[in-house]
């Protein structure tokens, strides 16, 4: 091979090397060499508002299914499906031929009843006279006396079947017992109803004011009451918490609801507690089953340690910040953190108040790196 031929290779091969070799791309590179100006905060401690979050689901404040009370063929459906309806109007129509016959037959026997007994009290006036005077055995006065007896009994019954068949007439209209919104008929007009709990006819739904419904677990529970008993959170003074909703489309309701039971056991089978709310509904935005986000107010951390967001980074370990030493290096101190409250988050565990932790340039910190604080 000659000469010319050798730096021909030599100049290929140099080539090909230097092709093999990608640029980096942006925010890859090195950290540039020497001190890293960085900005520095320090750890705070403050009293902050406490939130309890949780996803929540509405319930009619009442819920009453009406039920045919007497058989017979629905006669008319009396309003509109879906509609909004008042305590006492009407709903359904039973026929009431049977029963207005029924109630006739009852006043019937009734007045039967009483004119018996109006004659057997007359018989008793005659003689109780004539037995006082030995004109009548004591036999006649003891017969006249039960039948006065037994014909005011009689009239008793009589009187309650009246009242019944009147009540069982009664029934034939079926009115709504409260104010709310009227579910879909579940009985078709003509069909013939059978009282009792197969004569399910349609649901009423009180909405205003609503029931919300909403879990924690047992371990946030025991989280707070420890926390409490420490003196790093208090609970509200009156014991009200006050409960605020946000709509699935992010719509916070302007109005606030307020706790009015907590469950006195915990759900075996989820390890929760259920909650429930109650909140004003007057302009009918909540719908019973709608899903809303809940926030439960009235706590407050005390003398709480805490941070600005940015500066709590995630490594393998997990959390941690870069805490600036006297002699201007960084160190990563792992940290414990808690809920966020607006840009700051809370620290449990793993700093102290005042001390120093940087708030910027974290990308280009590694531990020892020196650093150039700038304290604002």
């Amino acid at each position: 091979m000659n000469r010319l031929s050798i730096i021909t290779l030599s100049t290929l091969a140099a080539l090909l090397i230097s092709g093999c070799e990608r640029p980096k791309a942006a925010g890859m590179e090195k950290p540039p060499e020497g001190p890293v100006p960085v900005t520095v905060t320090e750890v705070k401690s403050g009293n902050f508002p406490a939130l309890l979050e949780a996803t929540g689901q509405t319930q009619a404040f009442y819920t009453v299914q009406i039920f045919a009370r007497v058989n017979g063929y629905l006669q008319k459906r009396a309003y509109v499906e879906g509609s909004a309806v008042k305590k006492g109007e009407t709903l359904f129509i039973i026929d009431p031929s049977d029963l207005k016959n029924a109630l006739a037959s009852a006043q019937a026997a009734y007045d039967l009843a009483s004119a018996n007994y109006t004659n057997a009290k007359a018989v008793l006036n005659r003689i109780k006279p004539l037995a006082e005077a030995n004109a009548a055995s004591q036999q006649d006065l003891d017969t006249a006396t039960a039948n006065e007896r037994n014909s005011a009994a009689a009239v008793s019954a009589a009187k309650a079947s009246l009242e019944q068949a009147k009540l069982n007439l009664s029934y034939t209209t079926v009115t709504s017992p409260i104010n709310g919104f009227v579910d879909k008929s579940k009985i078709d007009v003509g069909t013939y109803i059978a009282a009792g709990a197969n004569g399910l006819l349609t649901t009423v739904y009180q909405t205003d004011p609503m029931y919300v419904n909403f879990t924690f677990s047992e371990n946030e529970k025991i989280a707070r009451q420890d926390a409490i008993a420490s003196g790093k959170l208090s609970a509200p003074k009156d014991g009200k918490y006050e409960v605020e909703l946000t709509l699935s489309d992010g719509t916070t309701l302007a109005r606030k609801g307020s706790i009015n039971f907590i469950a006195p056991f915990i759900d075996s089978t989820t390890g929760n507690i259920t909650y429930r709310a109650v909140i004003d509904n007057s302009d009918h935005k909540l719908l019973p089953g709608q899903f809303v986000h809940v926030k439960v107010k009235g706590m407050e951390w005390k003398n709480a340690l805490y941070v600005p967001q940015k500066t709590v980074l995630t490594g393998d370990k997990g959390k941690f910040v870069y805490s600036i030493e006297a002699n201007n290096t960084v160190t990563p101190k792992p940290v414990v953190a808690g809920a966020w409250v607006g840009e700051n988050i809370l620290i449990e565990s793993g700093v102290n108040a005042g001390d120093k932790i940087a708030s910027d340039g974290l990308p280009k910190l590694k531990p020892g790196a020196e650093v150039i604080p700038n304290t604002k």
